[in-house]
């Protein structure tokens, strides 16, 4: 079996409101994409569980998947070893991502796919999690970006200097290229995406105000910082 066989005879691992059994996945040209950078060195995360873990256990590598729906696991290894597709490489969590990235142990990723749960705050905490754990220079798919939650990573990744645009697919996927750490955990004056987006901004407010803000910040005072923002959110001065 190859590639464009699996892709043309895809598992159905997933249910919808009927209770009957769907694939909801990435689109072939991404798993094209995917094929393309991974091979059975890689190793890849993803959140969520399909024919994308079809393909990377196709790929032979490395793999982490985490999804809380164990019949999901079930139904991909069923497939698996029908259609005669090793899974020996792939772990799988049978768990929500929130309990299984903070405690998860593993060597620097190839790739992370973030495709779990679409609902606030999952996409976040995924990329929370996994941002670090993945190497310089690998590269990040966000699925979904037509849900609002997607979009939201997607531009904030396009706005921090520590990740760069790589690939979009039918407006609905993004991939970027890591290029430095720490974007996830820089405070937010230094996150040009929430700056821009904030009606507090440091642009508005005078030079000495700015560097007392930061002296507050480099001593790691954010509760003496914040209640002083608050403060001046509650009770701005007067325009002059």
């Amino acid at each position: 079996m190859n590639l464009a066989q699996i892709i043309e005879n895809p598992p159905a691992p997933h249910r919808d409101v009927s209770g009957e059994y769907v694939l909801w996945g990435l689109g072939s040209e991404v798993l094209y994409f995917i094929s393309e950078h991974v091979d059975d060195s890689s190793r890849t995360l993803e959140t969520g569980c399909g024919l994308s873990t079809v393909v990377f256990a196709f790929l032979g590598a490395h793999h982490i998947c985490i999804t809380p729906g164990e019949q999901e696991i079930e139904r991909i290894r069923d497939y698996c070893s029908e259609h005669e597709v090793a899974t020996d490489q792939v772990t799988f969590h049978a768990d929500v991502s929130e309990n299984v990235l903070p405690g998860l142990e593993c060597e620097r990723l190839d790739l992370v796919l973030i495709d779990g749960r679409h609902g606030f705050p999952a996409p976040f905490i995924d990329f929370y999690y996994s941002a670090s754990k993945l190497k310089i220079g690998g590269l990040l798919v966000v699925d979904d970006t037509w849900l609002w939650t997607g979009e939201i990573l997607k531009q904030y990744l396009l706005s921090e200097p520590e990740w760069t645009h790589e690939a979009e697919f039918s407006a609905r996927t993004s991939v970027f290229r890591k290029l430095a750490e720490g974007s996830q955990s820089k405070e937010w004056c230094y996150q040009n995406f929430v700056v821009n987006n904030s009606r507090f901004k440091l642009e508005d407010k005078p030079v000495p105000y700015i560097v007392t803000a930061l002296r507050y910040l480099k001593r790691g005072e954010f509760a003496v910082l914040g209640n002083k923002i608050l403060r001046r959110l509650r009770h701005p001065s007067p325009t002059r």
